[in-house]
């Protein structure tokens, strides 16, 4: 990648958790020795220690999540705004945070991560970033494993999977494509926007996509929790 570009990981923690339940949002939760938040932000400072970090807290949970990253990074460049009630809105938010900081131009890189996918490695982070650096936009993935069926009215088809990725997130974006995008239509113009991926592609730039990992798994359910938790005392054994 260009040395001359810094990277922006925007941690996307403003979630409610309400299909995961508790008295915390998920984010905030202890997995393992550490709350869910910390993980992939750890990861991605292993990769770039001077990187920039943009948190997007719940306002109910605000506070705490700050008192929380501040207290786990004191070295690092952070940075926090609320999010919204949907992932679009957070988004927004965060790009608002981002023009404050003067970060969306082509000398920087901005990354955003689903702070509930703990176990993105560091060579995805890289990959996806760099390409990113490279083509302007880029987000990474997995081709579909399971069967797929497109429902229609009454009846439903299978739909051949060899053509389908399931996307995962860091998704990562050039700063100017990142204004670019903006200035033509908001994250939030559409409920098909479902992550920064489709926005940036409705927009009218191309997203390259880049292989992700199958650890790479979003926590949504308490099921997700209880592989999360197998899967780090794997770890802790090899």
């Amino acid at each position: 990648m260009n040395g001359m570009r810094k990277v922006v990981w925007v941690q996307l923690a403003a979630g409610s958790g309400s299909r995961f339940g508790g008295r915390l949002p998920k984010q905030f939760q202890r997995l393992g020795r550490k709350p869910l938040l910390l993980y992939a932000i750890e990861t991605f400072l292993q990769v770039y220690p001077d990187g920039i970090l943009v948190a997007v807290l719940p306002l109910a949970h605000f506070r705490h999540g700050e008192k929380l990253l501040c207290s786990a990074f004191p070295q690092a460049d952070l940075h926090f705004t609320v999010g919204g009630a949907t992932r679009s809105a957070s988004t927004e938010a965060a790009l608002v945070l981002l023009n404050d900081l003067e970060v969306l131009t082509s000398k920087y890189v901005v990354a955003f991560h689903d702070a509930a996918r703990p176990f993105v490695s560091a060579a995805v982070i890289q990959r996806t970033v760099e390409a990113a650096a490279e083509t302007g936009a880029a987000v990474c993935g997995m081709p579909m494993s399971v069967s797929v069926r497109k429902v229609e009215g009454n009846s439903s088809y299978a739909v051949p999977r060899e053509t389908l990725w399931e996307v995962q997130t860091p998704q990562a974006f050039r700063g100017d494509i990142l204004q670019k995008a903006w200035q033509r239509l908001s994250p939030t113009a559409s409920p098909a926007f479902t992550d920064e991926g489709s926005w940036i592609e409705a927009a009218g730039f191309p997203v390259q996509l880049v292989s992700g990992e199958p650890q790479n798994l979003k926590i949504t359910y308490p099921i997700d929790w209880e592989v999360a938790r197998l899967w780090l005392r794997r770890q802790k054994k090899a």
